[in-house]
């Protein structure tokens, strides 16, 4: 599940994260994932165009078991591209996917 949090984009953690995260003990694993988690909505927070960003912050509360989180930041994402069929569609496909109701 570690692995689905990575993604090589700056905003997100880096390979190298993701292989640290798995030589670590799990309370540490879930700390480090944490403040990733937490910087990337702190930074959705400031500047809501990151579509990617918003992908990766909605699978990172699924993994983390925060579901009212991930469905908490699914509506912001659909309200932030309300104007972008293709983008809604994608968010859409995830809600699905994820099994994320809302």
């Amino acid at each position: 599940e570690i692995a689905r949090l990575g993604s090589p984009a700056a905003s997100g953690p880096t390979t190298e994260d993701i292989d640290a995260a798995r030589t670590m003990p799990p309370v540490e694993q879930q700390a480090m994932i944490r403040g990733m988690v937490d910087r990337l909505a702190s930074r959705l927070s400031l500047d809501f165009s990151d579509f990617d960003g918003w992908m990766r912050l909605i699978r990172a509360y699924m993994v983390l078991g925060e579901h009212d989180k991930a469905r908490e930041a699914l509506t912001q994402a659909r309200q932030h591209f309300a104007a972008d069929p293709e983008k809604i569609g994608r968010l859409d496909a995830l809600s699905r996917d994820l099994r994320i109701g809302g």
